[in-house]
């Protein structure tokens, strides 16, 4: 190679190759918080669920009243079958060794790093996915809409007229209907865009919640609306939101540990 260099030139000037990535934030599990995490051995994996319903007794046979010496009305008890798999979540990247050992960033650690909130980021996904039943209104799961035309008295959660308490009380209600679930420690998981709309719902309110809305203009944290613990994910689709009873709305069968 020429020495052609001279005073002045780039190639000349000092360089500080700073080996920290700069600007990045790790993703976090936000699903698995809902989840009764149980590990099993088994590729396929069968359980119950349980029909809640409070049977009342037969119709003229009711469990109140019984004649004196007369037997005990009766009932049923009604079960599902439910099987499940095993769903295998992973991801690679190939390193070669050259890089790890005389790249300027640790490429090791941060590959490992963002393999491993590729799969985060999947399972969280999916954890959404199953929780509502892909979305369905008419499913197994207790759904109704939070979105309403402009005008009507419901409004839209981005609307001065936002019913946003009413429409998470209205969850809360569900669940305690359906399944007799104390509701004392709920969340609800609701997307960014949401999320902001509740933020601003409750600064507009600050002359009725004072103690919230000086929370918010302060430092922009609603933690919990209504008793209901807000949990904000990038999994949930806009203008949806699912509210839960923890550990008891779903079970995770863990064969390898996350």
């Amino acid at each position: 190679m020429p020495i052609t260099q001279t005073v002045g030139e780039s190639v000349l000037r000092k360089e500080v190759v700073d080996a920290m990535v700069k600007q990045i934030a790790k993703r976090a599990y936000k699903f698995r918080q809902a989840f009764a995490v149980v590990s099993t051995n088994a590729w396929t994996n069968t359980f119950y669920r349980e029909d809640l319903a409070v049977s009342s007794g037969p119709t003229g046979n009711k469990f109140k009243g019984i004649p004196r010496g007369a037997n005990f009305p009766s009932s049923d008890v009604k079960w599902e079958q439910v099987k499940v798999r095993i769903t295998k979540f992973g991801s690679e990247a190939n390193i070669i060794w050259e890089d790890i050992l005389a790249n300027d960033i640790n490429v090791q650690s941060r590959t490992l790093i963002r393999k491993t909130e590729d799969v985060v980021k999947a399972i969280d996904d999916a954890n959404w996915e199953d929780l509502t039943e892909g979305r369905t209104i008419d499913g197994r799961i207790q759904s109704f809409s939070i979105l309403f035309t402009g005008n009507e008295a419901h409004g839209r959660w981005d609307q001065a007229s936002a019913a946003i308490i009413d429409d998470l009380m209205k969850a809360s209600e569900l669940i305690s209907t359906n399944g007799n679930y104390d509701v004392g420690n709920l969340i609800a998981f609701i997307s960014p865009k949401d999320h902001r709309s509740i933020k601003n719902y409750v600064a507009d309110k600050g002359t009725q919640w004072q103690g919230p809305a000086t929370q918010v203009l302060t430092n922009g944290t609603v933690g919990s609306v209504a008793g209901i613990t807000l949990v904000e994910s990038n999994s949930v689709t806009a203008s949806y939101a699912l509210v839960v009873k923890p550990k008891t709305c779903a079970t995770w069968k863990s064969l390898v540990s996350l």
